[in-house]
């Protein structure tokens, strides 16, 4: 009989052990899949955050880009904007991000302009949504915008925070609100291992300007870095939608600046 009990409790307690080691190791699973997990082999795994001079979220002042460098960045507004795909706008009469355009926009002659018409164009289309609110841009605010339309300013803040240069499927966005604010906000998929193929990153950066619809200054960029899994800036500019038609329709920006 003793025996019959000793052996029951041994049962027993080596069920207890593998039930309990069986959840410790779901447990462990579970929380790096929802940390960003491994992410086939790409850099998406857990553990301590692996960008020493880079804050989860903080301000990084822009030097506004002049002369030989605006025109730089007036080229690269234009080859962003003939992708036709990775620069957007939302404005007050269309607060759901949408391919910037303008009339004719995407005709054959019209690959033929050069980054000054283009910049002509831009300038002519912001007039036009500030009329449309009954509000006037400030003067250069064309060249403020398209500063940050261009390449510059991430590499420029990737530099800075020693986050390797493989930025990826990066986004652009000119955001005009209700009270005639113009900002520009900015995706990318950023990763802390940098591999050749590589398509999307483990983390996700977003830079948003403060209001260009004011006096010259120099910029500040708000921004906000984490762990993804998603593989498509797509789906993080879908995932920030109501956050920008709070920021247009009530010219409230909290939402977006902690998204």
């Amino acid at each position: 009989m003793a025996s019959e009990a000793a052996a029951t409790q041994s049962v027993l307690l080596a069920l207890t052990l593998v039930a309990a080691t069986t959840f410790l190791i779901f447990r462990f699973y579970t929380r790096r899949k929802k940390d960003g997990g491994e992410g086939g082999g790409d850099g998406r795994a857990s553990g301590p955050w692996p960008f020493p001079l880079l804050k989860r979220h903080g301000l990084f002042e822009h030097t506004r880009a002049v002369n030989s460098a605006l025109d730089e960045a007036k080229s690269d507004f234009c080859r962003i904007a003939w992708t036709m795909t990775d620069l957007l706008a939302a404005t007050a009469l269309a607060p759901l991000p949408e391919v910037w355009k303008y009339p004719g926009f995407g005709s054959k002659d019209a690959y033929k302009e050069t980054a000054r018409e283009m910049h002509g164009h831009l300038d002519r289309w912001l007039k036009e949504e500030m009329k449309a609110i009954d509000a006037r841009p400030t003067a250069g605010l064309a060249d403020r915008v398209v500063d940050l339309l261009s390449v510059t300013p991430a590499v420029n803040f990737a530099i800075e925070h020693k986050i390797p240069l493989q930025i990826l499927q990066a986004k652009y966005m000119v955001v005009v609100s209700n009270k005639a604010q113009v900002r520009v906000l900015w995706f990318a998929f950023i990763t802390n291992k940098v591999k050749a193929g590589l398509k999307s990153g483990p983390f996700v950066l977003k830079l948003l300007s403060s209001d260009l619809n004011v006096s010259p200054s120099n910029p500040t960029l708000i921004y906000t870095a984490r762990r993804t899994t998603e593989t498509q800036i797509g789906a993080i500019t879908a995932k920030a939608t109501n956050a920008i038609k709070t920021a247009i329709i009530k010219d409230e920006w909290e939402a977006l600046e902690a998204f």
